[in-house]
């Protein structure tokens, strides 16, 4: 087969995926969007922290952190994040930059989300988040999506949030 056919019918394979109606599944599912913000209120556990080659790096410490938002069910929250990160070192007032993860368990009155998040902090000392969960409690069955950012290097400075959630269909 030569090479334009090829490509032809790559193109005509990925039309017709692009095409495929959604399935039937996600037609009932509901995506609510959302707005919001979170503030550092204190640490609750340090962690374990060491410095291999200059390198500064943090094991399993535990932060708790006020949540509000448009969604009620993510509004005065608290947040209660694991942070796991490789960091350099870097010039105040920066200080360091890197790879961040961990898990968390946002809660308020109506239920919890818990999941895994992932983030990274840039030269500039602006830090970039995303998160993913599942409902527990009221919101069982729900779908969580957020992304957030903080630019600025202050890492007690509020942090701003969009996402979604997904409520599958009956």
């Amino acid at each position: 087969m030569n090479t334009r056919k090829r490509c032809l019918l790559a193109m005509t394979f990925i039309l017709a995926l692009w095409l495929l109606p959604a399935s039937p599944a996600d037609a009932g599912t509901t995506r609510t969007e959302f707005t919001g913000s979170e503030t550092w209120v204190t640490m609750l556990e340090p962690g374990k922290e060491f410095f291999p080659d200059g390198r500064y790096h943090v094991r399993g410490e535990v932060d708790e952190f006020a949540f509000e938002a448009t969604d009620p069910r993510l509004d005065q929250a608290t947040n209660t994040v694991t942070i796991n990160c490789n960091f350099r070192l870097m010039p105040e007032p920066v200080y360091v930059a890197g790879e961040m993860w961990g898990k968390f368990m946002l809660a308020n009155a109506g239920g919890y989300w818990e999941g895994t998040w992932t983030g990274s902090r840039d030269e500039n000392g602006y830090s970039y988040f995303h998160f993913t969960g599942h409902g527990g409690g009221g919101y069982t069955g729900l779908h969580l999506q957020m992304w957030g950012e903080r630019l600025t290097p202050d890492p007690t400075a509020p942090e701003l949030y969009y996402g979604y959630i997904l409520e599958p269909g009956n």
